[in-house]
C-alpha cells in the first residue's frame, strides 16, 4: 500500500448536519418536502445531483431554469458555508487525527477524493490541510461517484497506480467508486450499505494502519488466488 485516499463527509469529519440544515433552508424556500431520509439519499453525490433529486422528489423537475437552478445552489452553498465557519480541530472525528499520523509515519501518501467544492476551506479549519499531498478539485471532473474519475484521479496526482491505493468511504455511491477504480475499499458504517467493502469498520476510531495492513495482505492472497 502506498497511498490512502479519503472522503471527507463522514470520513474525516460529519457535516452532514451542516448539509441537512442547508438543504432544508433552501427545500423550505421552493415548498419541496425535505427530512432526513430524503437527505441521506443525497449522501455521497454532487450538488447539482443533490438539487435535482430533491425537485424530483417535489415534482418540479421542470420548474425552474438552468439559471434559477443555479442561484439556488449558490444559496445552498452560502448558508453551508456560514455553518461550517464553526469547524475547529475539535471537529475531527474520533481516531482520524491519529491515524493520519500512522499514515505520516509509513510514509504513505494521503489524499482526498471529496465531492465537496468547500473540502481545502473544510481541512483549513480542521488544521490538517498539510497532512494531504494531494486534493481533488470536483469542479474538473466529468462524472461523480459512484463513477471511479474523483478516485483514479487522485491517484493520478498522487504518482501512485489505483492498484496500491486503500480508499475510504461513508456511503455506498463512494464504496462503488472505489471498487470500480480498482482500489482496496475500505467503508466507515453499517454493513449493509457497506457490502462491497473488503475492510469495514463501524467507526471511525475502529481505523488503525495495523488493521488496514493486515486486511491489505488478505485481499492481496485473495487476488493472487483469483
Amino acid at each position: 500500500m502506498k497511498a490512502a485516499i479519503f472522503d471527507l463527509d463522514g470520513v474525516i469529519t460529519d457535516t452532514a448536519e451542516y448539509h441537512y440544515l442547508a438543504w432544508k433552508h433552501i427545500a423550505e424556500q421552493i415548498d419541496i418536502p425535505f427530512n432526513r431520509s430524503v437527505n441521506e439519499s443525497l449522501k455521497g453525490i454532487s450538488r447539482a445531483e443533490s438539487l435535482e433529486s430533491m425537485l424530483i422528489i417535489g415534482g418540479a423537475q421542470t420548474k425552474y431554469t438552468n439559471a434559477e437552478k443555479q442561484a439556488l445552489m449558490d444559496q445552498k452553498n452560502q448558508y453551508y458555508q456560514m455553518l461550517i465557519s464553526k469547524l475547529t480541530p475539535e471537529d475531527l472525528l474520533p481516531g482520524i487525527g491519529r491515524f493520519l499520523c500512522e499514515l505520516k509515519g509509513e510514509n504513505i501518501k494521503i489524499g482526498l477524493a471529496s465531492s465537496s467544492r468547500n473540502a481545502p476551506a473544510i481541512l483549513k479549519r480542521l488544521e490538517i490541510m498539510d497532512d494531504f499531498h494531494a486534493i481533488v478539485d470536483p469542479t474538473a471532473l466529468a462524472k461523480g461517484k459512484p463513477d471511479p474519475e474523483i478516485f483514479l484521479t487522485a491517484a493520478a496526482l498522487l504518482g501512485v497506480s489505483p492498484a496500491d491505493c486503500a480508499a475510504i468511504e461513508d456511503a455506498e455511491a463512494g464504496i462503488s467508486a472505489i471498487k470500480s477504480a480498482g482500489m482496496f475499499a475500505v467503508g466507515v458504517g453499517h454493513e449493509q450499505s457497506m457490502l462491497d467493502a473488503d475492510l469495514i469498520v463501524r467507526q471511525t476510531s475502529d481505523l488503525t494502519l495495523e488493521l488496514l495492513n493486515e486486511e491489505w495482505v488478505q485481499y492481496g492472497i485473495r487476488k493472487i488466488k483469483e
